[in-house]
């Protein structure tokens, strides 16, 4: 019989009506909705309660969040969405609330959460919060990138876990490792054969099969191994180690002394400045990548070195590449005022990321030519690495040890499409003449 032959008052005809077109909605196929991949599938049919997907960058694990959280709430259920931070959770916002629009009844941008036909529905939470999803229940918890978060496994623990206790509901905890960290016992729990109810998974980049592998190998030539190791490969690199490898392969055995320059090279002054305790060191490195000019002292005057700068730079015809951090501003200016064309560059701890694996990938990969001196092939192969609480890395020389001639070192091989912040860089504007085109 059809609906109009029915004899209806109003109200429950309209009732009816809603009940039909929310059957229709509910089953309507999502045109914006993901396909998974062959390795998304087999996660996806190997799942268990709570999920560790170790993987890759451009692996694909937002894909792969987004069809299991879609899975729950078309079963009518909720789920609780837990990013790093709000800026890596805006990207999987954006992408629900595309896809979820055919069936969406209700979405609160501020609150940002998406009710859908069948009562099923999706609420992100930020873990800048520590005590996210307080008072919630879901039957699925998206921890999207846990392992940029410090104190992770406390969060979990007292903060989402009571959340998944109604609907004895499930978690996925996707990311990219960042060293041994609390996801990374986490991960162990999973290869476990003690807790049934976790799994554990690690896919490398490779493992999409949309990536292309000349780009997978492009990105192993220009990075350094433990950056591709960890941000290709997804393996749990140890919280310390050396940073610079290859060292003595690149040093020329036996030649200490300074070359003279040559008009067929052009060169670039790397120079970092003394402080307290430290030394000012120059260097000098033509473009072939072979160091030419070696010179470190300490306890010379601001004025003695800027002439020393000054003398290097036109011996050499030379850019000059400045840490100009704090007590280097002065120094930026006077050798400015002298006619010499200089970039002064602040170091923070990006930019002094950014040229340290510039270096240690030119090493790597035998792009430097070394001059022998001891204290800078020491001072190289001490250069170590840690993470941070907040699975940062920090690179620096070990307690009671210089920096000096390794930064100094990083300036002058920087590679010209070396990207650097506007705030990073001070360009002082002049040219030499000597080049006739501007740096």
């Amino acid at each position: 019989m059809a609906l109009s032959e029915i004899v209806l008052t109003s109200e429950q005809r309209a009732v009816l009506e809603a009940l039909v077109e929310a059957a229709e909605r509910k089953s309507v196929v999502l045109p914006s909705e993901p396909e998974l991949h062959y390795n998304q599938k087999l996660i996806h049919e190997g799942r268990g309660r709570f999920n560790n997907v170790c993987c890759g960058r451009r692996f694909g694990k937002t894909t792969l969040d987004i069809c299991e959280a879609l899975e729950v709430m078309r079963a009518g259920k909720p789920v609780g969405w837990f990013a790093a931070n709000y800026k890596i959770g805006a990207d999987a916002w954006r992408q629900l609330k595309v896809i979820l629009q055919p069936i969406t009844e209700r979405s609160n941008e501020t609150d940002k959460r998406i009710e859908v036909v069948g009562g099923g529905s999706i609420e992100m939470w930020s873990l800048d919060n520590e005590d996210p999803g307080r008072s919630r229940k879901y039957a699925l918890a998206v921890c999207d990138e846990p392992s940029l978060v410090h104190n992770f496994k406390d969060i979990w623990l007292n903060a989402i876990r009571p959340t998944l206790m109604d609907y004895r509901g499930s978690a996925w905890f996707s990311y990219t490792p960042k060293g041994r960290n609390d996801v990374w016992q986490l991960y162990q729990m999973g290869l476990d054969p003690n807790e049934p109810e976790w799994t554990s998974w690690r896919m490398p980049t490779t493992s999409n099969p949309y990536i292309n592998a000349d780009e997978v190998e492009a990105a192993r030539r220009s990075m350094p191994d433990r950056a591709f190791r960890q941000e290709i490969l997804a393996e749990f690199i140890e919280e310390t180690g050396g940073v610079f490898r290859n060292v003595l392969a690149c040093v020329r055995a036996g030649c200490e002394a300074c070359e003279a320059p040559s008009s067929e090279r052009v060169y670039t002054l790397g120079v970092d400045l003394a402080r307290v305790n430290d030394f000012t060191v120059l260097t000098v490195v033509d473009d072939a990548g072979r160091q030419v000019f070696f010179d470190r002292f300490n306890e010379v005057s601001w004025e003695r070195q800027v002439n020393t700068i000054e003398r290097v730079a036109k011996q050499y015809n030379a850019k000059v590449m400045l840490d100009s951090t704090g007590l280097g501003d002065p120094i930026f200016e006077a050798i400015s005022r002298k006619g010499i064309f200089v970039e002064g560059v602040k170091l923070t701890n990006a930019s002094k990321s950014r040229i340290i694996d510039n270096l240690a990938m030119m090493l790597e990969n035998n792009e430097v030519s070394l001059m022998d001196i001891p204290e800078q092939t020491a001072e190289l192969e001490a250069y170590e690495y840690d993470m941070t609480q907040f699975g940062n890395v920090r690179m620096s020389a070990p307690s009671g040890m210089h920096d000096d001639t390794c930064i100094a070192l990083a300036l002058a091989v920087h590679r010209k499409d070396m990207a650097f912040s506007i705030e990073d860089i001070v360009t002082s504007g002049c040219v030499r003449e000597a080049y006739g085109t501007p740096f």
